[in-house]
């Protein structure tokens, strides 16, 4: 009987060494995760209005989400995330009008672009006073 205890209380307290919890706090290798169109920044500048679909994709590639309910509607979304953590996050949302020609463009990645393009005239300028 003493034995079995025994047994009993070693087994519990194995299986309770095994929480998840604890287990994260082990450094071990975590993958870093990248999802979605990576859209290369010359060629978003390049999007001009009445564009066509076809012109965009060739631009920029196949969008990540079409919305069958929003045909004129196209998507493209970066992740990159490591451990369910997402690190950087960006968006392009491009909207056509019926005939199929670009009307607008949205996102955060035309902010990003704005200033990556602020940040290299702004050396140029400063060098030419």
């Amino acid at each position: 009987m003493n034995k079995s205890v025994c047994l009993m209380l070693a087994a519990c307290l194995g299986l309770a060494a095994c929480g998840s919890e604890r287990i994260s706090h082990f450094p071990s290798y975590k993958l870093t995760i990248i999802q979605g169109n990576e859209l290369d920044a010359q060629a978003v500048s390049m999007l001009r209005p009445g564009l066509s679909k076809e012109q965009v994709q060739h631009l920029l590639g196949t969008p990540l989400l079409r919305d069958p309910l929003h045909a004129n509607r196209w998507d493209y979304t970066f992740n990159i995330s490591r451990n369910g953590v997402v690190r950087d996050r960006k968006n392009l949302t491009l909207h056509f009008d019926e005939n199929g020609g670009l009307a607008r463009a949205e996102g955060d990645v035309l902010e990003h672009i704005r200033q990556q393009a602020a940040e290299q005239n702004a050396p140029a300028s400063e060098t030419a006073q």
